[in-house]
């Protein structure tokens, strides 16, 4: 193999006298050897070594190394293109752009992500000498390069494999689930025998394996508990500091990471908050400026703080049978961007620890629970001492651009009267009294800077979701009843991709998240008219609680709103008593700590970063598929050794990825010289990792490209186009091709062709499109032709309520004719606008229009897509009936002419701007007649659904 040019990155020295990076030492004598060098002086007058100075940390923050993903060595820096590293430090210092110092921490964000209901960020305030660099750290290709084997990478990449293709065939075989045996009898046949591999048995393969790079190590310890248990205790855990660094150096992190707490101001009056990300709360500002509560000088200057987050659920890993459970310990950091850091295909996520789950020797139940709790605490306490230590002293570390930081781990995210502790029945009665679980030494007493009060955050899944099916749907189903409720689930028509309830769910076993998420989205729809006005109310606070807790970004205002919701749950809970919903009191720990919502979120941001979703998601990945893996014996053991052999081939697959795309002379035929592709980081990542992820198509950016005519082989018109509001996309190939008559008599549109007159009429003139039935067009007005083409499905894609610079998922709409399926169609609804542009949805409903799609198709002979559309009356909640005002939902009236007839008109199907869904108003009994497919065409008044998906809610709760 012929020797290949690797970046020289891989070790690194720096001139003493000027701090500029070099390769190796060499390089750095050379350099001082320059008569023109500023360095240049006989060695003997090269002062000792001193601690660097710090590096401006907003200036820091520019830099990326020449493996940054998505970089070149060499940045953009307002106006001026340079090399970092062949600066001076002085020179460093002084940074500026757009003749703005680096230290000058007070900045306003002019191009911050915004959306309609997004607080304008007006100010930020960086924390002053929070967060200084230091030279002299690694990356982590210097780590990949500077191993016991990196020379030998020199002239094979893929040591200790022959070859890139020796390694895709290793680490497919290293990965995949297939046993020794199993890969020893693929080795062996005679079509693989032919191929050059470096290994030719299963055994040599796993040798090969070890010499790999290897992230933090696993370590195993045999615990002693006090009392006996069925099997000896072993605990598996990695090093703490290790996982940190690992997350802290992950190349992909790299633009998703940050260190300096700081302070966003919704003007710049600086008079309301903005709160999203852990550092942008008080208690990350506090933790840098103020002494901590263990006696410890003030943070020093300069300092990095390092978010811990825990978390720790025992999950069942034994399939059908044998009752095994495991209980993982997961680290994170909460400096990771929350959306990165949610999305469990990135691995924001490290698993630290195995902790046991013992089964101890005792009568008692409670007295069991109270030793697995102590031992709990006890192995957490063994495995998490070097973050404490670190929180006290600091530790050197190195972030992902190559810089050192001094950093204190303090704990911020944990998603989990006298008496003689030895005395355990007795210890424990007197710890119930005080509503404690009898745990005498919790593994945070000795954390600095860590305070339970803050760190025990409200957790989404469980104190939202898991809450709402505990207590709000169990009132529900009691106050309407079993048989009733069931009915109306069973009515509902969902739309393509959420979670229907065919058999209602009353009596729902194994509820999921999902489940109680998707049982929110309709409830109190289905129960609205049927219980009592105050209940109605009750159950309409906490969900809008819920939603409005879970938006990404918060100001005082929106807390203000939070707050509210609460408060009108508070006024109207002794409804749900007088219904019977409830038949005692309201001491329910989780709704508690709903009044700690709105301070978590002034303290720490977002709730929902705090999510057990993510870690959830993590126990299939990090604990179910290694332990299944396995022979179903000594599951901890083989589950870390399985992770340390899949995180070794992530490692060299990440590294050997990164140092091939940055070689300049490639042996695969590509053009070194194409630097206009910049690689997608989560796809690589995905990539690398292996994981599934159902990846967003971004509709507007291919409208767009569609537009400015980049794709020449895509049909025309285009199928797929935007608005500034929305994207739409149809298939390529329509689904029927028919005459208007045809299309009339198939989707019961008897005034189809007059509608469609009426709509080239508009556009001809220009007049906006509404909905009133009335017809301005001649009957001998001329149309292009007599045929369209028909779609029976269309995607309509959104931008994010908070963030315009980001798309939702795009959903199905369905606009089906009556079929043996469906015998009454399949029909869809949707927000329209009157014109081709509106300020949807900044101002709600107002200027807009709620219609039934019934129709989408293109005359033969136009560019243009229009749809026929049946328009609905919108009456605000407001001054209506009881139920309607106590629920605060929109009622909707179809909208029908004095013979009968709905009302209906033809639109450009452009002028769309967002998915609705209805559900029927059942009134105080459901008609029984109804069914799943009558529901919709027989009814005549809907609610409209805002707690349908999170971004309708915020266009119609949060708008005016």
């Amino acid at each position: 193999m012929a020797k290949k040019s690797l970046p020289r990155v891989r070790k690194t020295s720096f001139c003493p006298r000027c701090g500029k990076r070099f390769p190796n030492e060499t390089r750095v004598l050379q350099h001082m050897n320059q008569p023109s060098s500023a360095c240049s002086a006989p060695l003997n007058d090269i002062p000792p070594p001193t601690v660097p100075q710090p590096l401006s940390s907003q200036a820091m923050r520019t830099i990326k190394p020449p493996y940054a993903c998505q970089a070149s060595p060499s940045e953009a820096v307002g106006d001026i293109q340079m090399d970092f590293y062949d600066m001076p430090y002085d020179d460093r210092m002084d940074l500026q752009v757009d003749d703005v110092p680096y230290d000058d921490r007070d900045l306003d964000l002019q191009h911050s992500p915004s959306g309609p209901g997004t607080p304008s960020a007006g100010k930020v305030e960086y924390f002053p000498g929070a967060s200084q660099c230091y030279p002299g750290g690694r990356t982590f290709m210097d780590n990949f390069f500077s191993d016991e084997h990196g020379e030998l990478r020199e002239d094979n990449l893929f040591y200790p494999f022959a070859s890139q293709q020796d390694w895709q065939v290793a680490s497919w075989l290293l990965r995949s689930r297939l046993s020794m045996a199993a890969i020893d009898s693929f080795l062996s046949l005679d079509l693989i025998k032919e191929l050059p591999l470096s290994f030719r048995t299963a055994r040599e393969l796993r040798l090969r394996a070890e010499l790999l790079p290897s992230g933090p190590r696993w370590h195993s310890q045999a615990i002693r508990p006090q009392h006996p248990t069925k099997r000896s205790v072993t605990l598996f855990y990695r090093d703490p500091i290790e996982c940190v660094q690992s997350l802290l150096s992950h190349p992909f992190f790299e633009s998703h990471i940050e260190f300096i707490p700081r302070k966003v101001w919704s003007t710049a009056a600086q008079l309301s908050r903005v709160y999203d990300e852990w550092l942008t709360g008080e208690h990350a500002w506090n933790l840098q400026a103020s002494s901590s509560p263990f006696d410890l000088d003030e943070l020093p200057e300069g300092g990095t703080l390092l978010g811990i987050v825990l978390s720790s659920d025992k999950t069942n890993i034994s399939v059908m049978s044998g009752n095994r459970m495991a209980h993982p310990l997961l680290l994170s950091l909460a400096n990771i961007a929350t959306d990165i850091r949610s999305k469990g295909s990135l691995h924001g996520h490290l698993l630290l620890a195995l902790l046991p789950v013992p089964s101890f020797i005792h009568k008692k139940s409670r007295i069991r629970s109270l030793l697995s709790d102590r031992l709990f605490h006890r192995c957490l306490d063994l495995i998490l001492t070097p973050l404490k230590i670190a929180a006290t002293v600091g530790v050197m570390m190195n972030d992902p651009h190559g810089n050192l930081r001094y950093c204190y781990t303090p704990l911020v995210g944990a998603l989990c009267s006298r008496a003689d502790p030895d005395d355990l029945p007795g210890f424990l009665k007197v710890a119930k009294s005080f509503g404690l679980n009898g745990v005498h030494e919790p593994f945070w007493r000795d954390w600095p800077l860590s305070d339970p009060a803050q760190f025990l955050k409200v957790e989404p899944l469980h104190h939202f979701f898991r809450m709402s099916w505990d207590h709000d749907i169990q009132w529900c189903i009691t106050v309407v009843g079993d048989d009733e409720i069931d009915f109306r689930f069973n009515l509902l028509q969902t739309p393509v991709g959420y979670r229907s309830f065919a058999d209602g769910i009353s009596k729902l076993k194994q509820v999921t998240g999902r489940d109680h998420r998707s049982i929110q989205r309709y409830i109190l729809c289905v129960v609205a008219g049927a219980a009592p006005p105050r209940f109605i109310a009750a159950i309409r606070a906490l969900l809008d609680f819920r939603y409005l807790a879970q938006m990404p970004v918060f100001d005082e205002q929106a807390l203000a709103k939070l707050n509210a919701a609460l408060a009108a749950f508070h006024a109207d809970k002794h409804a749900i008593l007088a219904a019977g919903g409830r038949s005692e009191h309201f001491r329910i720990p989780k709704l508690e700590l709903m009044q700690h919502v709105a301070p978590s979120i002034r303290t720490s941001g977002a709730p929902m970063q705090w999510s057990a979703d993510i870690t959830e998601h993590a126990h299939v990945t990090e604990v179910k598929n290694p332990a299944r893996a396995g022979n179903n014996q000594n599951y901890y053991a083989q589950i870390a050794r399985h992770l340390d052999r899949s995180d070794k081939c992530f490692r060299f697959d990440l590294a050997t990825n990164i140092a091939s795309s940055h070689d300049p002379h490639p042996d695969n035929g590509g053009d070194p010289t194409d630097e206009d592709h910049e690689p997608d980081d989560e796809k690589s990542h995905n990539l690398l990792y292996h994981s599934p992820i159902r990846k967003i198509v971004d509709y507007f950016k291919i409208a767009d490209a569609l537009a400015n005519g980049i794709s020449h082989n895509a049909p025309h018109p285009a199928r797929t186009f935007a608005s500034s509001t929305t994207a739409i996309h149809l298939a390529t190939k329509p689904h029927r091709r028919m005459t208007v008559d045809e299309a009339a008599t198939l989707f019961d549109l008897p005034d189809l062709l007059s509608a469609i007159r009426d709509c080239f009429d508009r556009c001809a003139n220009g007049i906006d499109h509404d909905i009133s039935g009335r017809r301005r067009a001649s009957s001998n007005y001329s149309l292009p032709s007599n045929k369209i083409q028909i779609w029976t499905k269309v995607r309509v894609q959104v931008r994010n309520y908070h963030n315009s610079e980001m798309v939702e998922p795009a959903q199905t709409m369905n606009v089906a004719p009556p079929s043996q399926e469906h015998p009454r169609g399949l029909y869809d609804c949707a927000v329209f606008s009157p014109g081709a542009e509106s300020d949807w949805p900044s101002q709600g409903l107002n200027g807009h229009m709620i219609a039934q799609l019934r129709l989408v198709f293109r005359m033969l002979g136009t560019d243009q897509f229009l749809t026929y559309v049946q328009r609905f009356h919108v009456i605000p909640p407001a001054g209506h009936t009881t139920d309607a005002t106590s629920s605060g939902l929109h009622v909707l009236k179809r909208a029908m002419r004095s013979n009968g007839e709905r009302i209906g008109d033809v639109l450009p199907l452009s002028h769309i701007r967002s998915p609705v869904h209805l559900i029927p108003r059942f009134g105080k009994t459901a008609n029984p007649r109804l069914t799943t497919h009558t529901s919709h065409e027989f009814s005549t008044e809907f609610w409209l659904n805002r707690y349908w998906n999170k971004h309708i809610y915020y266009c119609l709760s949060l708008c005016a």
